[in-house]
C-alpha cells in the first residue's frame, strides 16, 4: 500500500473544483517507496537493454509488427512487470495502484512497447482480475501475468468506437445451453496477431451488452490482416472476426448484460494509465530534443540559446510538471480508497469499482491534458531538430507518428471532453459533490469585497490566481446550466469549453499542492523553480478562463441577463501581476542547466 500521507478518506472525485486551492493533501512521485523507486529502476534498465536498442526492428516498413516484439513482451512478464498488480494467490505481486502506475511510467517511453504491454497486462487481464469467476481467475490470470498467454481487449467495432454500447457483435445460446454464438466483427484490436486470449464485448440476444474471455482456438473464430498504421508499427493491429463462434457458457465474464460496467471500469483505469505513459515519452523526447537542440547552431549559436526556443522549452517543462503531478495524485486516491476496504466483503468487487469510478471525472482529464501536453512537446521538439526532424535519422519522427493516437485511444478526446462536466453536473444532482453549495457560496463572497493578488510573488500567487479560476468555472456552471438545465447535455460546445477550465483547474491545483508540500519538506529556498512553474500556469490559465468565461456568458444570455452575468464574472477577471516571461526564463534555464526534465527522480 502506498504511504499517500493522508490520513483522512480520499476526498470526493471532482472535489478539486470547490475545495481551496492547492490545499489537498495529495501523493506525488517524492512520496515513493524504496520498492517502488527500485521497480522503477528495474523498468528502466529493462527499457534500456530491451527495448530502446531494437526500437527500429521492431516496426517493419509495410506496418506490420515485427515477430521479436511478442519475445520482448515475455521477457518484460518473466520480470514481473505483468504481474504487479495480480493478487499474491496467482502468483503476483498484489501491489497497489501508484507501483503498477511507476512500472508503466518508464515502460510508457517507448510507444509501440508500452501499447503491447498496456493491452496485455492492463485493459487485458484487468477485466479478468476485477469480474472473473475463481476458475477464471484460476484458469487465466497466472498465464497472461506469466506471459505464457498473450492477451487483449476488443471492445471497437468498424461502426462504434467511441460509442461502445452501440456494437454490433451478436452472441446467442445455443439450444444445447452449452454455447454461446458470436457473429461480429471486432476493429483495432491492439495485440490481435499474436493474442491467446481476448476479452470480447457481445450483445446477447441483440441488446444485452455483455462480456466474454475468446480463447484463440475458439471455433469460428478468425484474426484479420495487419493494419497498416502511421505510427506504433512495432505492435500488433488486427480485426477479430466471429462467424458462428462458439464460446463456452463458463466464458462469459461478470453477468449478462452487465458488459458495461467492465467495459467503463476498465476504461477508467487505461485513462489514467495512459496518462502516465504518454508524459514518460514527452520525458524522453525532450530529453533528445534539447540534446540536439545544444549540439545545433544557427547563426553562430545554439539552437538552445535562442529566446523562442527556450520559451517553448518552459512550456514543455510545465506541461509534464502538471501532468506527472495530476496521474500520480489519481492513483493516491484510489489507492486510499481501496485500502480501506475489507476482502471478504460478499461486496468487496463492487466497491472496488466504485473506488476506481469515483475518479472518472479525473481520469478523464488526465487522459485529454498528458496526450495534448505530448502533442505540443513532440511538435516543439521535431521543430527544434529542423529538417533532420522529418526524417528517420533521429527518433523524433517515430515519437510524432507513434504519439498521435493517443488522442483517439481509450475514447478520443472529445468524447472524454464531453464526459468531464456531465459527469461533475450528474454527480451534483445525487449530492455526491456539494457543486451548488459552492456556487451559494461564491454568490456570498461576490456580494462584497475580494482580496487583491498578493504583493509579492511566489506560490500564494498562483493559489490566487488558481481560486479565481475555480470560481470563474463555476460561475460558468451555473450560467449554462441556468440556460439549459438537462440540455445542455446537446451544447456540446459549451460543454467542451467548461471542460476546459475544469482541466486546468485539475492539472494546477495538482501542481500547486505538490509544491506545497515540497516546499513543507525541503524550504522555499530549494523550490523556485516549481513554484515559477505553478504561477506561470496558473496565471496564464486565468488568462484564458477570463475570456473563455465571457464567450460562454455571451452564448448563454443576451441583454440586461448577460449584462448581469458579466458584471459577476468581472469582479473575478484581475490578470495577474507579474513579469510572467521572467519567471520561463527561469523555468527554461534551470532545464538547460540540468540538461532536461529533472523536478523529479525516480
Amino acid at each position: 500500500m502506498a504511504d499517500t500521507g493522508i490520513n483522512a478518506p480520499a476526498p470526493a472525485g471532482g472535489s478539486f473544483l470547490i475545495s481551496p486551492a492547492g490545499t489537498d493533501r495529495i501523493f506525488t512521485v517524492e512520496d515513493l517507496n524504496e520498492d517502488q523507486r527500485s521497480m522503477a529502476k528495474e523498468a528502466q534498465r529493462f527499457m534500456e537493454k530491451e527495448v530502446y536498442t531494437q526500437e527500429r526492428h521492431l516496426e517493419s516498413k509495410e506496418g506490420k509488427a515485427a515477430k521479436s516484439m511478442i519475445k520482448v513482451l515475455r521477457k518484460a512478464c518473466d520480470l514481473g512487470f505483468a504481474l504487479v498488480e495480480v493478487p499474491e494467490e496467482y502468483g503476483g505481486l498484489g501491489a497497489d495502484k501508484v507501483t503498477s502506475l511507476v512500472v508503466t511510467d518508464k515502460l510508457g517511453q517507448s510507444p509501440d512497447f508500452c501499447v503491447t504491454y498496456g493491452a496485455h497486462s492492463g485493459i487485458g487481464l484487468a477485466p479478468i482480475l476485477y469480474f472473473g469467476s475463481p476458475a477464471q481467475k484460476k484458469k487465466y490470470v497466472p498465464k497472461i501475468g506469466e506471459g505464457k498467454l498473450v492477451s487483449c481487449y476488443a471492445l471497437s467495432e468498424p461502426g462504434s468506437g467511441s460509442d461502445a454500447l452501440a456494437a454490433r457483435t451478436v452472441a446467442k445460446l445455443n439450444e444445447a445451453g452449452t454455447h454461446y454464438i458470436l457473429n461480429g466483427t471486432k476493429q483495432w484490436i491492439t495485440n490481435a496477431a499474436w493474442m491467446d486470449v481476448g476479452i470480447v464485448f457481445a450483445k446477447v440476444d441483440g441488446d444485452k451488452f455483455t462480456a466474454f474471455i475468446v480463447d484463440r482456438d475458439t471455433p469460428g473464430f478468425t484474426i484479420g490482416n495487419e493494419e497498416h498504421k502511421l505510427g506504433l508499427r512495432g505492435s500488433s493491429t488486427c480485426a477479430l472476426i466471429f462467424e458462428n463462434a462458439a464460446v463456452p457458457v463458463e466464458n462469459v465474464l461478470g453477468e449478462i448484460g452487465k458488459g458495461h460496467k467492465i467495459a467503463f471500469n476498465t476504461l477508467n483505469l487505461g485513462r489514467y494509465k495512459l496518462g502516465v505513459g504518454v508524459q514518460a515519452l514527452a520525458k524522453r523526447a525532450l530529453a533528445e530534443g534539447m540534446q540536439y537542440a545544444a549540439d545545433r547552431k544557427q547563426f553562430g549559436t545554439r539552437v538552445l540559446d535562442f529566446g523562442a526556443t527556450r520559451d517553448m522549452l518552459a512550456d514543455s517543462i510545465i506541461q509534464i510538471y502538471l501532468s506527472e503531478s495530476l496521474v500520480y495524485r489519481i492513483a493516491g486516491n484510489i489507492d486510499v480508497r481501496l485500502g480501506s476496504l475489507d476482502h471478504d466483503d460478499p461486496a468487496y468487487v463492487d466497491k472496488q469499482m466504485a473506488a476506481i469510478e469515483e475518479y472518472a471525472i479525473e481520469a478523464s482529464a488526465a487522459k485529454v491534458y498528458c496526450s495534448e501536453a505530448l502533442d505540443r512537446i513532440l511538435d516543439r521538439c521535431l521543430q527544434w531538430h529542423g529538417g533532420y526532424g522529418f526524417v528517420e535519422d533521429y527518433n523524433i519522427e517515430k515519437f510524432v507518428r507513434d504519439g498521435r493516437v493517443n488522442r483517439i485511444f481509450e475514447g478520443t478526446n472529445e468524447i472524454n471532453r464531453l464526459l468531464i462536466p456531465g459527469t461533475l453536473l450528474k454527480r451534483a444532482m445525487q449530492k455526491r459533490l456539494d457543486l451548488y453549495g459552492a456556487i451559494g457560496g461564491l454568490q456570498k463572497l461576490l456580494a462584497g469585497d475580494l482580496p487583491a493578488a498578493p504583493a509579492q510573488g511566489g506560490l500564494p500567487r498562483a493559489e490566487w490566481a488558481l481560486q479565481r479560476l475555480k470560481w470563474l468555472t463555476l460561475i460558468a456552471m451555473q450560467a449554462a446550466t441556468g440556460k439549459f438545465g438537462v440540455a445542455l447535455d446537446s451544447e456540446q460546445e459549451l460543454l467542451v469549453a467548461l471542460s476546459n477550465l475544469l482541466m486546468d483547474a485539475y492539472a494546477i491545483d495538482s501542481g500547486i499542492a505538490r509544491t506545497r508540500q515540497r516546499i513543507a519538506a525541503s524550504g522555499e529556498a530549494g523550490e523556485a523553480v516549481t513554484t515559477a512553474v505553478c504561477t506561470v500556469a496558473a496565471a496564464e490559465a486565468l488568462d484564458r478562463a477570463i475570456a473563455s468565461v465571457n464567450r460562454i456568458l455571451q452564448a448563454c444570455y443576451e441583454g440586461e441577463e448577460l449584462a448581469g452575468w458579466l458584471a459577476k464574472a468581472a469582479k473575478l477577471s484581475t490578470p495577474v501581476p507579474g513579469n510572467l516571461l521572467k519567471l520561463r526564463k527561469v523555468i527554461a534555464a534551470d532545464a538547460v542547466d540540468r540538461g532536461g526534465y529533472k523536478l523529479s527522480n525516480y
